[in-house]
């Protein structure tokens, strides 16, 4: 029954993750193209270091960096999923924000001098490669159930039968995905606090 309602719930989302790794592109190519300091985009880089430098105050880093990770990602990810009812907008700015303080961050760095490819092998690639797909799942799925609340809304105005059966059901669909995504960003937590930190750290 889970199975079913996990391919059901795939096929479902499927063209709206592969749209979400699209608007992520898109937000990382305009932030890497960004020149010069651009204030709220450097207030979020600072809030992700401050997140770094709590876990290394901590008594135990690597142990605080993980539940700090996962505790974000878990609330941004479920925040972008449910609030993508209100008309898709949360999913929506989620992914554009996520690409661009990647592409400021990756640009910024560059113009300094530094080797972005080995940044990205040592710091992204090891937990992004199940971070990165767990936050393209909630938000695109945040995407679908958008627009069916705007599918049930245009089939209530035309007097359609049933006009929110497909929303309650992606509705349903809805919590077999997050618990993908919660899985995926409990490893991805796990991998960031541990071999991300020792290869950035060497």
């Amino acid at each position: 029954m889970i199975l079913k309602t996990l391919v059901q719930a795939w096929r479902d989302v499927r063209p709206y993750f592969w749209a979400a790794v699209v608007i992520f592109i898109a937000g990382l190519f305009v932030g890497g193209m960004a020149h010069g300091d651009i204030g709220w985009l450097d207030k979020q880089l600072e809030s992700l270091s401050a997140l770094a430098q709590r876990a290394d105050d901590s008594a135990h880093p690597s142990r605080t960096m993980f539940v700090l990770i996962l505790l974000n990602n878990l609330q941004a990810t479920a925040l972008a999923m449910y609030l993508g009812i209100a008309v898709c907008i949360m999913p929506l700015f989620t992914l554009a924000l996520n690409g661009l303080i990647m592409g400021y961050l990756f640009g910024n760095l560059a113009g300094q001098g530094e080797d972005i490819w080995s940044m990205i092998v040592r710091g992204i690639l090891p937990h992004g490669i199940l971070e990165l797909p767990a936050v393209f799942l909630a938000a695109a799925y945040g995407i679908l159930l958008g627009a069916r609340v705007l599918q049930g809304l245009g089939r209530s105005m035309t007097g359609k039968p049933q006009p929110w059966a497909e929303f309650v059901r992606v509705l349903r669909g809805s919590v077999v995905i997050y618990a993908v995504v919660a899985l995926l960003l409990l490893a991805a937590a796990a991998i960031e606090s541990t071999i991300t930190l020792y290869l950035v750290r060497s």
